[in-house]
């Protein structure tokens, strides 16, 4: 009787495939890690022209001298909750109120209030969280911008350079 050479043997196949496998799955590791990051956005002109857009209407609010107080009325957090806004300076029908969370889009709040006497009024949903605040006309042609901690209820907004 011949003796097979070793490379017709069944379990050394068995036994050596997991270990090939591991090895090809590290060289794919290696190859994925030193891959260019996918956040990179390659439309820079795009992107410097929205922020000398958003300075621009930074020193249009500066030079209009505008300032807001933001509060939020005494609802429990989470549900739907008045906003009101009194505005220094210039008085449009309306304005524009963002809050944007930092990091999840779907709590994100865009809401057109409306003048009453000198307050604009609304409703939002407040989460008791860190948000971004943005203020400006229906236009779009100036802006106030602001950082609400969370459960904080009251923000002043002054434009500034």
């Amino acid at each position: 009787m011949t003796e097979r050479p070793w490379y017709r043997h069944v379990w050394l196949w068995i036994m050596l495939v997991p270990l090939i496998a591991s090895v090809i799955a590290g060289f794919v590791t290696l190859y994925l890690a030193g891959a260019p990051p996918a956040l990179v956005v390659d439309d820079f002109g795009k992107i410097a022209m929205a922020v000398e857009l958003d300075q621009q209407r930074d020193r249009h609010a500066a030079e209009l001298d505008l300032g807001a107080r933001l509060e939020f009325g005494d609802l429990p957090v989470g549900s739907s909750r008045t906003v009101s806004i009194s505005l220094s300076g210039t008085a449009p029908d309306r304005l524009r109120l963002e809050l944007i969370h930092p990091t999840l889009e779907h709590m994100d709040q865009h809401v057109l209030l409306k003048r009453n006497a000198d307050v604009y009024t609304g409703s939002v949903v407040r989460a008791d969280t860190r948000l971004h605040v943005l203020i400006s006309d229906e236009q779009e042609s100036w802006r106030l911008t602001g950082i609400l901690a969370a459960g904080q209820d009251v923000l002043d907004l002054k434009a500034g350079p």
